[in-house]
């Protein structure tokens, strides 16, 4: 299935692609955050967001559960002990390369080729979890109290057999993300979760150069044409911390892989990044990225342009035909041409606006926000 179909796919079924989003997030947050794969964790803040395709993703961060402020930070990676247990635990919950999970026992048959075109074969044990049914009643996500929430959502691997389930994954047409997730209970678990996650990385969080890498670079301003995901990346043989500047380098043996963590790729099954936020200009910094991403209009400049300019021009006409108005009733008519003609033109996925008419929320949070009427 080509990235085509995929899309179609998901236009298609606008609805039933938020349900599985939400149920996807909701479940992840609950059970692997809060859980504590990455330690424990004091409060989550996420942002939802269309893309291109259609989709929904998650901007997120994430406050653990510590009470050392930024400034008490500088000063603790003064002692080399210190630093040595924090380079430990970011290599433990974020992985720049697949050195971890390319270990021969990783793979059954580590002959054939490892690519998501060709999915490795696995034992025709049961090695992927039957997903359990989700008990979608009493959620209280849809206000309108539709009957259809009333009873639990079947997952497509439910009453499936073993057999079933390990013949599905050596299909391969099949790429990684369509493939359920590795079974824990398992007793080969460990090396079908670490081919899982090769396979995974492999499709989706490699980095491939496209036209959108330099869509910032400007030819006539000449200078090095460089791509704004900062990719090849640096080869880094050993993390470091840098005492001075707190600059943090961390082990990458692969400059294409986007930094992952193994249990959240392998739940979402989708690309992924992860990063450690620690000083305050780095989180000033990546509060105000986020926040200009999920505000940014789809409208490019010189669109948005044209249309104000369209809608002066209607506006202006049809002043032309009555002078008993004042300017102010003017104005305000005029400024509420160029809206509506902004608005109308605004592009929507059909997963967007499905999402906010079954009244699912465009954030995820542990904290509840008051309202400040200025």
């Amino acid at each position: 299935m080509d990235i085509y179909k995929r899309a179609e796919i998901i236009a298609s079924h606008s609805v039933a692609t938020a349900k599985f989003f939400h149920i996807l997030i909701i479940n992840i947050l609950n059970t692997i955050i809060i859980g504590g794969v990455l330690g424990p964790v004091k409060a989550y803040f996420g942002t939802v967001e269309s893309q291109g395709r259609g989709s929904l993703h998650l901007h997120l961060l994430i406050w653990l559960d510590h009470d050392m402020k930024p400034a008490d930070m500088k000063e603790k990676i003064q002692d080399a002990v210190f630093r040595d247990k924090l380079k430990a635990y970011l290599e433990d919950i974020i992985k720049e390369d697949l050195d971890d999970f390319k270990e021969k026992n990783a793979f059954e048959y580590s002959n054939e080729p490892r690519s998501f075109n060709t999915p490795t074969r696995l034992s025709e044990d049961n090695i992927y979890a039957a997903l359990r049914t989700i008990d979608l009643t009493g959620l209280g996500e849809n206000t309108n109290d539709s009957p259809s929430w009333n009873r639990s959502l079947q997952t497509p691997t439910r009453d499936r057999s073993t057999y079933d389930i390990s013949a599905l994954h050596n299909k391969s047409n099949l790429i990684p993300a369509c493939l359920p997730t590795p079974n824990p209970s398992s007793p080969n678990f460990v090396s079908h979760f670490r081919a899982d996650v090769v396979q995974l990385v492999e499709a989706s969080n490699i980095h491939k150069r496209s036209d959108t890498c330099y869509k910032y670079w400007n030819a006539n301003r000449g200078g090095k044409k460089v791509c704004r995901m900062c990719m090849p990346r640096k080869l880094v043989p050993v993390s470091t911390i840098d005492p001075d500047t707190g600059h943090i380098s961390m082990r990458r043996s692969d400059p294409w892989i986007n930094n992952f963590n193994e249990y959240l790729i392998a739940a979402c099954r989708s690309n992924m990044d992860i990063k450690f936020i620690w000083s305050g200009n780095d989180a000033k910094a990546l509060i105000y990225y986020i926040t200009d991403y999920v505000t940014k209009m789809t409208l490019s400049f010189h669109d948005t342009f044209a249309l104000v300019q369209k809608s002066t021009t209607s506006i202006i006409d049809s002043l032309h035909q009555t002078d008993r108005e004042s300017a102010i009733e003017k104005s305000r008519k005029l400024v509420l041409r160029c809206y509506n003609t902004l608005a109308s033109q605004q592009e929507l996925s059909g997963v967007q606006v499905a999402s906010y008419f079954m009244n699912w929320d465009d954030h995820y949070a542990t904290h509840t926000s008051s309202k400040v009427y200025i």
